[in-house]
């Protein structure tokens, strides 16, 4: 085991530690933990786990000498980096990257050129059989957010002259459209969804503009009925858990799938500004208070999931996938436009936006933006109905103009 030492910087447990150079010279890494290292009073705290954390970090470098990192395949070289970055993701994060590294990174890649002798055409070749086989510019960005670490670790460790990744030419992407419901049609699917298998998902997504993982994450805990409050301040997410620094999660379950995956109550969202609370008016008091009577009643397969407010008929948690699945069928089995789940979100938001008894600064609470931007280029679209009352304003300043003549 390489030797260490724990510090603290910037609030969080990090390790340093040394490898070799391509000279053979030792080079000082210091890499985050994850894992905080103060309580509300200023004390330290964690570091035990922190040194947990920091053996798992540090046996990833054990054995490896820097200095062959460029003469890895580019498959190899992302992977590692995938493997050292993985601690500053979140387990459905990594479990995607780790996907697309297998189905796309690796068949075109695996033992082909060292990265050292990797040019920037080799990389638009790729990207270029990656739109001929169908896939979207989305996709050739994202593989190609996965294999930049690569090539920036080894232009940092002085092991390639220069990074191509500098001088790739990206294909455009293509900015669609954004699909979201207008009240009529949010008033259809609240009747289509009323007894279904995601009926409260839908609910909740329509009425507070939740994300998947938000709503699955709500315990009766968090809805205080003597105060009429709502808090938002946890999720659930299916993936590793191993990647999570430690005493930020709970595995609360395993899925049934042939590969199981860990169940994962986090408690920390999005970002901070996510965390959140809503006054709940008297049509989400009555529906949650029916609904808490109902699931005290409930013959449940399993009381795992008794606290949590999204579970089926036998009281098992409602996973974000299966939202998803469901969400798809109750549209098509109902001859509603295809969306998806999360564009109920962009539909409530929407409405809010569309109507100017709200300010953007209170739309971006309601919403759980940490950035104010994000709320005004992404939801300060108008309906028509608003464009012409904005047109009847601006031709009554211009009377003159518009008067016929006698």
């Amino acid at each position: 085991m390489i030797n260490y030492k724990l510090n603290i910087n910037k609030g969080l447990w990090h390790v340093n530690f040394y490898v070799d150079d391509v000279s053979g010279k030792k080079k000082r890494k210091q890499l985050s933990t994850g894992i905080k290292a103060y309580d509300n009073y200023g004390r330290r705290i964690n570091k035990r786990m922190a040194d947990e954390k920091a053996q798992e970090i540090v046996s990833r470098y054990d054995g490896i000498v820097d200095s062959e990192f460029a003469s890895w395949s580019l498959d190899k070289c992302t992977e590692y980096c995938l493997e050292i970055n993985k601690v500053k993701m979140s387990p459905t994060t990594y479990n995607d990257y780790h996907c697309a590294l297998n189905k796309h990174i690796k068949p075109y890649f695996k033992n082909g050129k060292p990265l050292k002798d990797i040019r920037a055409k080799d990389i638009e070749s790729f990207c270029s059989t990656l739109i001929d086989s169908g896939k979207s510019p989305k996709t050739v960005h994202k593989m190609l957010s996965l294999i930049g670490p690569a090539f920036r670790y080894a232009e940092k460790n002085d092991f390639i002259l220069r990074n191509p990744m500098r001088v790739v030419d990206k294909p455009s992407k293509v900015k669609k459209e954004s699909s979201y419901y207008n009240a009529e049609q949010l008033n259809k699917l609240a009747k289509a969804a009323k007894g279904s298998y995601i009926e409260t998902p839908v609910i909740l997504a329509m009425v507070l503009g939740l994300r998947r993982s938000e709503i699955v994450g709500i315990t009766w805990d968090n809805v205080d009925f003597d105060n009429r409050i709502l808090h938002i301040k946890q999720s659930v997410i299916v993936g590793d858990s191993s990647i999570l620094p430690q005493g930020t999660y709970r595995v609360i379950g395993h899925t049934k799938s042939h590969k199981s995956k860990d169940i994962i109550l986090k408690y920390f969202l999005k970002t901070d500004s996510s965390e959140r609370s809503f006054t709940i008016n008297d049509a989400l008091y009555n529906y949650l208070k029916t609904l808490k009577a109902e699931q005290e009643v409930m013959i449940r397969e399993t009381n795992a999931y008794k606290d949590f407010v999204c579970v089926n008929a036998v009281g098992t948690l409602i996973l974000p996938d299966s939202i998803t699945h469901y969400f798809t069928k109750l549209l098509d089995e109902n001859g509603l436009p295809h969306i998806k789940f999360h564009a109920l979100r962009h539909s409530c938001i929407s409405l809010l936006a569309n109507n100017t008894a709200f300010s953007m600064k209170q739309i971006q609470d309601y919403a759980g933006h940490s950035d104010f931007l994000t709320t005004f280029n992404v939801y300060s679209h108008t309906d028509d109905s608003a464009k012409k009352t904005e047109m009847d304003y601006i031709t009554s300043c211009f009377k003159d103009l518009f008067d016929s003549d006698d």
